[in-house]
């Protein structure tokens, strides 16, 4: 494919592309960045893709990437509804100092976490990018990506665990 048949591609496809995405994302924005996100894994593969297969191409990425962005909303969503039934207990059942010194306990885990597992939670769960993003700007695979959250996560899980207990 060459960068005539890119730009064909994009006008041709873009919009109607959006559509379909915005049947799967509720977000507008979101269905652009997704399609875009599409439509850049063509351009840095410009010379392996086959111009007779972009449109199934767009449409099979921008669908892999719509579940992708709802599986990461699902998890946020559920983390904010633990974190929330967690603050409301603390509220209700612990006075708000003691409730203070287990967040900042928590934070002092998340700071204790070694490089590259801290900088890798913060930029997926803080800063809301996909492990995608984090793992080309590190240079690294998404398994990496995978591999540091779950060591995180879990570190996170054995501090939860000892608050349950005390």
């Amino acid at each position: 494919m060459n960068k005539e048949e890119f730009e064909e591609a994009f006008r041709k496809h873009y919009t109607p592309l959006v559509s379909y995405v915005r049947t799967l994302v509720a977000d507008e924005e979101d269905c652009h960045d997704i399609v875009g996100t599409a439509f850049e894994g063509i351009w840095k593969n410009l010379q392996r893709i086959n111009p007779d297969s972009v449109r199934g191409y767009l449409y099979s990425s921008a669908n892999h990437l719509a579940i992708n962005h709802l599986r990461k909303q699902q998890r946020h969503r559920q983390y904010i509804g633990h974190y929330r039934h967690i603050a409301s207990e603390a509220v209700t059942d612990d006075t708000l100092r003691e409730h203070d010194e287990r967040l900042s306990m928590a934070m002092r885990v998340v700071d204790t976490l070694k490089e590259p597992t801290r900088t890798i939670l913060i930029r997926c769960y803080i800063d809301g990018k996909q492990y995608k993003e984090v793992a080309e700007e590190m240079d690294v695979s998404i398994s990496m990506i995978k591999k540091h959250i779950g060591k995180a996560l879990q570190m996170l899980a054995e501090f939860r665990q000892k608050m349950l207990k005390t």
